[in-house]
């Protein structure tokens, strides 16, 4: 902020050409003398149905799915109406480390000692009841309560 006091000054008689742009999902949260030095505002509108789609196609594309019997992402384009991308992708990594902690607890009560090396093959795969599971600390949690009961 102490630095952007002097960027509307000229150089060599030429005015500066400098583009600050930033995004938030949280503008509630910003500072008012950032604010007041970014004048211009534009709202993004949440991602419609085919873009869930389109969204959560890129964020689980490397991820091991539980399909068809576990895993439906029809259904879980509907359960995200009300996210955005970030609230998307932060969902999608709670869910797939579901399966890995199953895992690992499921190792440690056999008694095996080396966690260390994880067998991709003996690891389910993501399914949709892993979406949405009440954690602690999560963000989308106002939103969750609502996808929950629909």
């Amino acid at each position: 902020m102490t630095h952007w006091d002097g960027l509307l000054s000229t150089v060599d008689q030429r005015p500066p050409r400098i583009v600050v742009l930033g995004a938030t999902n949280r503008i509630q949260d910003i500072d008012e003398a950032i604010l007041r030095r970014l004048p211009k505002r534009f709202a993004v509108s949440l991602p419609n149905a085919e873009q869930r789609k389109r969204i959560l196609k890129i964020i689980l594309k490397d991820t091991k799915l539980d399909v068809p019997e576990g895993f439906s992402l029809d259904d879980l384009v509907k359960r995200t109406a009300g996210m955005s991308g970030s609230d998307m992708k932060e969902a999608c990594r709670d869910a797939a480390m579901i399966p890995i902690r199953e895992y690992i607890k499921e190792k440690k009560a056999s008694g095996e000692e080396n966690l260390l090396c994880v067998k991709p093959e003996e690891v389910r795969g993501v399914r949709n009841e892993d979406f949405f599971r009440r954690r602690q600390g999560s963000s989308y949690s106002s939103t969750q309560d609502r996808l929950i009961e629909s």
